[in-house]
């Protein structure tokens, strides 16, 4: 047998197709042992994955709109604290001139003893007729027992009321709480003498005691002894010295030489009754009238301001009254006092309030219940 031989040019095609016929019977037999199971073989599970869009919703999702933005405000400015609740009379209406204005104790301590303070010289306020407040000097030169210091108070016209015993019903407030109790005063004028007591209760308890004594005469109501208790502390004394014209307290040390017109804070309201019962006119809406007042421990002048006539309804009935106030100093401890004198009623006083000035500013008012003749 002849050798066939190819040309060398035909031998890398031949060995081309070899390799392509290898590399497709290796693509066929895999296909096959993947798709192709023998018989009784078990077949693999086909998962189908079928791609389904999302339905829409039946009703649209309402989401939460957001909040609209709020403008900004402003800061507002502060405002003063309001004024402390006080008891006001809505009909009072205010004075044309002010009344805090500061008064200059008419009196200065006594020359020295061994009570007394050194004297100084001081200013004195005088009130003429028609209201206006008049200037002058006086010098405490005097010794406390020179019985002949010259007079330098205001003097006016006076004629005191007639006996009577007064009683009131006391409403008010302590803390802003409401209080109510009984009080009275019981006025005796003897003709040249006059003895007042008055008292202050809240149930079972007795607020206040006072009783002043003294003579009626040319200055009008002129106490001599004042003794107050308050509470539960011990009674004081202020002395209104005639002999040695001096005035003295219990309760401290200061003294003040006596002028002449000189009150204590229970014969005051009985001097203004006796100013308007003697002379009327000096009692007029605008008037001024100072008087040195002395309490337990010291004394300073009181100006007191008419305020004009006005119509109250009390326990006792419909009145027409005059309507007087004392202002204290400012940055003093006092109180307020508004006094309603009756001229119907021989002057008496059928209405009292004191009015704490500082916070909370409470108040005790006495209105006339019962007139009635004094107790023997």
């Amino acid at each position: 047998m002849s050798e066939v031989s190819l040309p060398p040019r035909r031998w890398p095609r031949l060995l081309i197709l070899i390799a392509l016929s290898l590399a497709l019977h290796g693509v066929v037999v895999d296909w096959a042992r993947h798709h192709i199971a023998p018989p009784g073989a078990a077949q693999e599970p086909v998962i189908t994955v079928e791609l389904r869009p999302v339905p829409p919703p039946q009703q649209p999702v309402v989401l939460p709109a957001p909040a609209p933005a709020q403008p900004k405000r402003s800061k507002p400015a502060r405002q003063a604290a309001p004024a402390p609740t006080r008891h006001v009379e809505p009909s009072i209406a205010p004075p044309d001139e002010p009344i805090r204005e500061t008064v200059e104790p008419i009196y200065t301590p006594a020359p020295q003893a061994a009570h007394a303070m050194p004297a100084a010289s001081t200013g004195v306020s005088d009130v003429s007729g028609d209201g206006q407040a008049q200037g002058g000097t006086a010098t405490a030169d005097a010794s406390p027992g020179d019985s002949q210091v010259p007079a330098t108070g205001k003097q006016y016209h006076t004629s005191a009321p007639p006996s009577a015993l007064l009683q009131y019903d006391v409403t008010g407030t302590k803390d802003q709480q409401p209080a109510y109790g009984r009080g009275s005063i019981d006025w005796h004028n003897e003709g040249s003498h006059y003895r007042v007591e008055g008292k202050a209760k809240a149930l079972f308890f007795t607020l206040l005691n006072f009783t002043s004594v003294g003579e009626l005469d040319a200055w009008g109501v002129s106490p001599e002894l004042y003794t107050e208790q308050k509470g539960f502390k011990s009674a004081t004394n202020t002395h209104f010295n005639r002999a040695r014209n001096l005035v003295s307290f219990s309760a401290s040390t200061t003294s003040y030489p006596r002028r002449g017109g000189e009150q204590d804070r229970a014969s005051l309201i009985w001097q203004l009754a006796a100013i308007g019962r003697g002379d009327a006119t000096q009692i007029q809406p605008g008037a001024v009238i100072d008087l040195f007042v002395a309490g337990v421990r010291d004394g300073e002048l009181w100006r007191v301001q008419v305020l004009g006539q006005e119509a109250i309804d009390l326990p006792i009935g419909h009145l027409q009254t005059w309507h007087l106030v004392r202002m204290p100093k400012p940055g003093s401890y006092d109180d307020r006092v508004d006094i309603w004198l009756a001229p119907q009623h021989e002057w008496y006083p059928v209405r009292v309030r004191y009015t704490d000035l500082r916070p909370p500013g409470d108040y005790t008012q006495l209105d006339l219940s019962e007139l009635k003749p004094p107790e023997p």
